[in-house]
């Protein structure tokens, strides 16, 4: 199953998002993620700037079990789960399920209404290098994977054929 993210941070996101997608990668090899956006906070109030992204990965858990592990990530990163105001504040780490697919289509994106995440998607937006195990990418959705034939060597791949044809073929390694 392909799972459609949105991961999001504003408390100091450009170290927190950079984390969350390292833990991601560390748990699915495999991710597209857009390029990290400044973005403006919605429904709450604060004078933090977010930092939000898209992502997809690929997972046998169902929604609920991977929700839970999502969840579990955001307290590993000092989120606190059991606040009842937890969606109305600052937060170290927000991960979402937009949509869940057996097919990979990028076009799943489109379809999000929240004005954050249509940021992620404007070209035009203010995009932020974010630094993944000491590689850096920021202008464009990429393909990011390790190679275990270069013992692991993380890859941030943009070619366009990554995107689709290569996202598959990883996938099935």
């Amino acid at each position: 199953m392909y799972y459609y993210l949105s991961v999001g941070s504003n408390i100091d996101p450009e170290i927190n998002i950079a984390r969350c997608l390292e833990i991601l990668l560390e748990n699915f090899a495999t991710a597209v993620v857009y390029p990290c956006t400044y973005t403006q906070p919605e429904c709450i109030i604060t004078d933090r700037v977010f930092i939000n992204t898209l992502l997809v990965i690929r997972s046998n858990l169902d929604p609920v079990s991977l929700k839970a592990f999502f969840c579990s990530v955001e307290e590993r990163l000092g989120r606190d789960r059991t606040d009842s105001e937890r969606s109305r504040k600052d937060r170290t780490c927000d991960i979402d399920i937009i949509t869940c697919s057996d097919d990979y289509s990028l076009s799943y994106f489109q379809a999000c209404d929240e004005s954050y995440l249509q940021q992620v998607l404007c070209a035009s937006s203010h995009k932020v290098a974010v630094a993944l195990f000491g590689s850096y990418f920021a202008d464009r959705p990429a393909t990011i994977y390790f190679d275990a034939a270069a013992r692991d060597k993380l890859i941030i791949d943009y070619k366009s054929y990554a995107l689709e044809d290569g996202f598959e073929a990883r996938f099935s390694r």
